[in-house]
């Protein structure tokens, strides 16, 4: 048997409740279930009990409050790929969501579960650095919030204790003057695991670059941030071959590995274009949003 037990608490405080048993059980929890069932499967985790929060309403949320845009935990990235708020506010949420999988594990996996896997190649997760997203996780004991560049330590590795849950990922807008980009490139046109990843947050003010963010997924043992092309961008008047030396610094930051995928190599090579896809990409649609 895979598990022993399951159950599908109603409230986030139920399902601490239960990940908190004192007899000794293994318990997890699980939403889409798109990674950990597979990995039950193969034998690489083990549970006594499951707790599905899939339904709990507040981790299914979607919500402004103010500058901020939270996503609970549970939300799939079909809510991603349809939701104004994400199109409005963090449009490469929605750009990643619709990368990731077939329609059935976007309906099913959620932001959450790719949070908690923790696999350098998530895709959503290059879009939370790029976003300087902050990770609420509850115990028993109350709420704290991580920075999503403290959250990940590794591959498959968290700043998640045992017992503990994510409740909703936290960030500010997109500004107005500013555009987002996802690009990913995979072996082949749907239902990819990236090869390389990439996700970009420009702003434009009075013609130069105001703010930049830009991260990369499946090119390191986690998720990076690319400080040599920030640095070469910030304040700087955009052109095609300032953006030309900006992606190729890019691989300074990255440290790729040969894998079934691809070889370092290769993931160095590719690394420059995409990410200068990216750049154009928000870019262009800081334009659009200055225009309009």
């Amino acid at each position: 048997m895979l598990y022993q037990s399951y159950c599908a608490p109603d409230t986030i405080e139920e399902a601490l409740t239960h990940l908190n048993r004192t007899d000794g059980a293994r318990v997890r929890p699980i939403a889409g279930g798109t990674d950990l069932m597979v990995q039950l499967r193969e034998r690489l985790v083990q549970t006594d009990m499951l707790v599905d929060v899939s339904s709990i309403p507040d981790l299914k949320r979607i919500w402004l409050d103010g500058h901020r845009l939270h996503l609970g935990a549970a939300a799939t990235y079909t809510q991603l790929i349809e939701s104004e708020l994400v199109h409005q506010h963090a449009y490469l949420l929605a750009e990643a969501g619709r990368l990731i999988g077939g329609k059935q594990i976007q309906h099913m996996g959620t932001i959450g579960g790719n949070l908690a896997n923790a696999s350098p190649a998530g895709d959503t997760l290059p879009c939370l650095y790029a976003l300087d997203a902050d990770i609420t996780i509850a115990s028993l004991e109350g709420d704290r919030h991580v920075a999503m560049s403290e959250f990940m330590r590794g591959p498959r590795k968290t700043a998640l204790r045992p017992h503990e849950l994510i409740t909703q990922i936290s960030f500010d807008v997109v500004p107005e003057h500013a555009g987002s980009a996802f690009t990913k490139m995979g072996l082949r046109h749907s239902q990819a695991i990236s090869v390389v990843d990439v996700a970009a947050v420009v702003g434009v003010l009075d013609g130069r670059i105001a703010s930049v963010r830009v991260a990369l997924g499946s090119v390191a043992p986690t998720i990076v941030r690319s400080p040599s092309v920030e640095q070469m961008l910030l304040r700087q008047a955009p052109s095609d071959d300032l953006l030309d030396r900006a992606a190729e610094a890019t691989r300074h930051d990255i440290e790729p590995i040969t894998d079934i995928r691809g070889s370092a190599a290769y993931r160095l090579y590719v690394a420059k274009p995409f990410v200068r896809q990216a750049l154009d990409r928000a870019l262009e649609r800081a334009s659009v949003s200055r225009a309009s």
